[in-house]
């Protein structure tokens, strides 16, 4: 549902346009609808670590483009103000927490300017449809590693081992250098 493309829009077309970081410069076609995340069953899929697997929908109405944060650790900012919902208009800018990107959109959107010099403005609360998708992630977090009792008893005697092997070594040194 969504295809890259250089930057360029049709008169009727609404785009993501890249501008930070290794995808800076690319273009992504909103049509309709689109699921952005890490996941590969997104519709704009951008693999990192700063990414919720879901992390926002986009979907056209009307002629109005809207954003809607899908409970991503990260956060989605609209013109640098965290929002959960949010109209965008041609001009504004979007961040889903460092990657940013700059919305096109058709023409008749650029002659409908933003006040307050805040394009977004927060719409009204909606809970997620269910999704079939696993809970977003954990942002720049490590992933939860689960260990059986025996894994976690052979670490912690490793550990042990370690700390006792490594007072062996500090006594040895100190009776070396008191012999000298």
């Amino acid at each position: 549902m969504t295809d890259q493309q250089t930057p360029k829009t049709d008169n009727n077309s609404w785009q993501l346009v890249a501008t930070s970081g290794w995808l800076a410069g690319q273009s992504f076609t909103i049509k309709k609808h689109a699921i952005l995340g890490r996941d590969a069953d997104c519709d704009i899929t951008i693999p990192g670590t700063h990414l919720s697997r879901r992390h926002a929908e986009i979907a056209i109405s009307g002629d109005k483009l809207l954003v809607r944060d899908l409970g991503s650790a990260n956060g989605t900012f609209v013109n640098e103000k965290a929002v959960t919902e949010a109209e965008l208009k041609a001009g504004d800018t979007i961040r889903f927490d460092v990657l940013s990107f700059t919305i096109q959109g058709p023409p008749q959107a650029l002659s409908q300017p933003s006040t307050n010099g805040a394009a977004s403005k927060p719409i009204r609360k909606q809970t997620p449809p269910p999704t079939k998708a696993k809970p977003s992630s954990q942002g720049n977090r490590d992933k939860t590693v689960h260990m059986t009792a025996i894994q976690k008893t052979s670490n912690a005697l490793t550990v042990i081992l370690a700390i006792i092997f490594g007072l062996g070594c500090l006594v040895g040194l100190a009776y070396l250098i008191m012999q000298l």
